[in-house]
């Protein structure tokens, strides 16, 4: 089984991806793990090089970082059952084999979340939410050519501020259960 969980920043992907991790015994991987994979199997390749010196490489446009997930993402997929959360879950809308989910919220919601997870101010946390909401949907367009909060690219749609995650949990479990 491979799921998809993508979202809006502060929507609750992570939190929605734990639990569905434990419940299903399916390992959760999320950007940041991804990326720390392939730092690692670069690292392999070039052992010397920092992540500061990799860091640039990505700056300079040497290296496309997106590309580089993407593929480590089908290999993770070929490993077996999988959950991806967050923003690389979005390169797996044009995959067939997955389950998509899309998580939204409103804007203060969300905004309200992730000032309390990073410990910041739900005005801080705005402009982070506004410029990753930015980020994600020009990658999708960029990369999938795909509105990213089109309803019609997902096997179900949720809005977190009215269910607690355990429950998103379950109705994407039951979801994925009629769909099999």
């Amino acid at each position: 089984m491979h799921i998809a969980i993508c979202g809006e920043l502060g929507a609750g992907c992570t939190e929605v991806g734990i639990i569905l991790s434990k419940r299903l015994g399916i390992k959760c991987v999320n950007s940041s793990d991804i990326v720390k994979r392939v730092v690692v199997s670069l690292r392999g390749v070039h052992p010397e090089e920092s992540f500061k010196e990799f860091e640039q490489h990505v700056h300079s446009g040497e290296v496309d970082l997106d590309k580089l997930i993407d593929s480590e993402i089908d290999e993770m997929l070929d490993e077996g059952d999988i959950i991806v959360e967050g923003r690389s879950a979005f390169m797996l809308l044009d995959n067939k084999g997955v389950f998509k989910v899309l998580l939204v919220a409103s804007e203060k919601s969300r905004a309200n979340h992730v000032a309390k997870i990073r410990n910041i101010t739900p005005e801080e946390a705005m402009e982070i939410i506004r410029v990753s909401d930015s980020e994600r949907k020009h990658m999708v367009e960029r990369l999938i050519k795909k509105d990213w909060l089109d309803p019609h690219n997902y096997n179900i749609v949720i809005n977190t501020e009215l269910r607690r995650y355990e429950e998103i949990a379950e109705l994407i479990i039951k979801t994925i259960q009629k769909t099999e």
